[in-house]
């Protein structure tokens, strides 16, 4: 059973590891990050949070898993960093479309303008 909670801890970290460096680069315009990326991760998360309680009470733990439990947590606060840049460049991807859109409007809008006077 430690053994499976181990392997259960290594993937969950491996996954935060990956997410925190899909995160990093969507700060600089390398990757992205979908609703679905978010939501498996959300899952993920959930399926772990009562393994985690567990392991932080149970003073039986080997050195490998407590070592993977340590960094589990380490990565949830840089979680926590990311998730709100993440949420700033989708405030700031949302207002550009918004001024975009508005722009095509004001487009549309003469155009028709053009082809009454034609």
């Amino acid at each position: 059973m430690e053994r499976n909670k181990h392997e259960r801890f290594l993937a969950a970290n491996q996954e935060l590891r990956d997410f925190l460096r899909r995160a990093e680069g969507l700060m600089t315009g390398t990757s992205t990050i979908s609703e679905g990326d978010l939501q498996s991760l959300s899952r993920h998360l959930s399926t772990l949070a009562p393994e985690v309680g567990d392991a932080s009470r149970s003073e039986t733990l080997d050195a490998g898993l407590r070592n993977e439990v340590a960094e589990y947590v380490n990565n949830l606060r840089a979680l926590q960093t990311a998730l709100e840049k993440v949420r700033c460049v989708m405030l700031a991807r949302k207002m550009q479309l918004e001024t975009e859109r508005r722009h095509l409007n004001g487009l549309q809008g003469w155009v028709n303008a053009y082809h009454q006077t034609t």
